[in-house]
């Protein structure tokens, strides 16, 4: 698969992940079901606190397969109402220290053919769909066709790759949309937002002021964070996003800090850098509710939310607690 570009791979790989058959024979060698694994971010609980990461499952063809390999949850998309190619290839590259950094710029099916994929399948976990637009009225059109077959939005507001999105890091134009999203919003389902990381206090002032609104606005959950956005010229925008390892001190960095500032008034979900069991007791002891990869599900393979999930068990074992609850927030 390595020897093959990036979204070759991907291809490949997804073929693979079609055949929910295949993942039914293997679901024992992949899935750890212990109570002590239990968590949930607002009303919804999970089996175990590992979720998929937006933008591995892009137009949510793969949800029955990936749940078998032990997935707590799914984040599934980024979907945007209509359909987008996404930024020139090249657009995925391979870094040092297990790393990619991706120029993709959200592409995918749109929302009327991918919400028929979900329609397909038969679902046995919680699906998160990831959505995004240029505008409030794209958000509310994508999160009216999505919603119905999803447990939750999560409204991707962070994107490095595409430039338009980022109108929404500013706090006035986030509650309209929020507004707008509450407007819609059937009970019973959950929101969550997807929030950038920051290097410089004038960023962090402005992603505080994000989740701020988002605690006022009834919102459900946080993501914290997107990639790293770093200089990339084989990309033709430029710039790409970095994930995997090497951002993983920041994004612990982040979900801390977002949990002291809110005093756990909102549940965090820490994304960036998970590849370990460890790894993911770092998060919970800086406060997070669960934790998302993806990066590290290219470099080791299935096999890696067992791992984690195991490590996490031998970690309480030794810790002599009885759930993953009593650690959320204890290293602070």
């Amino acid at each position: 698969m390595f020897l093959t570009p990036p979204e070759t791979a991907h291809v490949i790989a997804k073929w693979f992940f079609k055949r929910s058959w295949l993942w039914t024979l293997l679901r024992s060698r992949f899935c750890v079901d212990d109570e002590r694994l239990k968590t949930s971010v607002g009303h919804l609980e999970f089996p175990n606190p590992v979720g998929l990461a937006a933008g591995f499952d892009k137009n949510c063809e793969m949800s029955r397969a990936l749940f078998k390999m032990g997935f707590g949850y799914l984040t599934l998309g980024t979907v945007t109402l209509n359909p987008r190619e996404g930024n020139p290839k090249p657009r995925v590259w391979r870094y040092p220290g297990n790393s990619l950094v991706n120029s993709m710029g959200l592409p995918n099916d749109g929302a009327e053919k991918i919400v028929g994929n979900l329609q397909q399948k038969n679902h046995r976990g919680r699906i998160i769909v990831s959505i995004s637009g240029l505008s409030v009225e794209e958000f509310t059109g994508c999160y009216r066709v999505m919603e119905p077959l999803a447990d939750g939005i999560e409204l991707n507001i962070s994107t490095p790759n595409t430039v338009g999105v980022r109108v929404f890091q500013d706090p006035a134009v986030l509650t309209s949309l929020l507004d707008a999203t509450n407007a819609v919003r059937s009970r019973g389902k959950s929101v969550w937002v997807k929030v950038p990381p920051y290097f410089t206090e004038k960023e962090r002032e402005n992603v505080l002021d994000l989740v701020e609104t988002c605690v006022k606005k009834s919102v459900d959950g946080i993501t914290a964070a997107n990639t790293k956005m770093i200089n990339e010229p084989r990309a033709s925008i430029g710039t790409g996003g970095l994930s995997g390892p090497p951002i993983f001190e920041d994004m612990l960095r982040i979900v801390a800090d977002i949990y002291r500032n809110t005093e756990g008034k909102i549940p965090i979900n820490a994304c960036g850098g998970i590849s370990s069991g460890l790894n993911a007791w770092r998060a919970f002891e800086a406060g997070a509710s669960s934790v998302q990869l993806y990066t590290a599900l290219i470099y080791e393979g299935p096999g890696v939310i067992a791992k984690i999930n195991k490590d996490l068990l031998s970690l309480l074992e030794s810790s002599k607690s009885s759930s993953l609850s009593q650690i959320i927030g204890s290293g602070l």
